[in-house]
């Protein structure tokens, strides 16, 4: 099972461009390499030109995008501003984080449920979080994913 992720950024004039990552979008991974190795707006943007991807690594050249990789035709999607970016995925299960780059650094939101009230229709009621800093939510994670230790 992968833990799917949207990573974005925010441009000069507020808009969002957000691409998807299927493989490890978890804080330890995900939030650590983003963390690490791509931050600034310049390499954050360097993911997003590439469009959504299976897998990030700590180069673009190691990673693997659908369109180099696979020979797709994906796009990153475009939003006005931060609140329609979250407002189209409010009650997306399928984006368990979202990474936002903006105001010089990274900011997580993660997805949560909470108890089905017996009423309810789904089987479950989930939210993102608000956004919060990326350094932030990594001082709470236990055993961050160490890449310099990889051969």
């Amino acid at each position: 099972m992968s833990t799917r992720s949207q990573i974005a950024i925010e441009n000069a004039d507020g808009s969002i461009q957000s691409i998807y990552c299927h493989s490890d979008g978890y804080l330890s991974y995900m939030g650590v390499l983003l963390n690490s190795y791509y931050n600034s707006f310049e390499k954050a943007k360097s993911i997003i030109d590439e469009n959504d991807c299976s897998a990030l690594t700590t180069t673009i050249a190691e990673s693997r995008f659908y369109n180099s990789w696979r020979g797709e035709n994906t796009q990153a999607k475009n939003f006005i501003n931060e609140y329609t970016f979250m407002e189209y995925f409010q009650n997306n299960i399928f984006a368990e984080y979202l990474y936002l780059f903006k105001e010089g650094q990274w900011f997580v939101s993660e997805l949560k449920f909470i108890d089905n009230p017996a009423d309810n229709y789904s089987h479950c009621i989930g939210y993102h979080t608000k956004f919060v800093s990326l350094s932030d939510a990594l001082s709470k994670v236990k055993n961050p994913y160490n890449f310099e230790e990889v051969a």
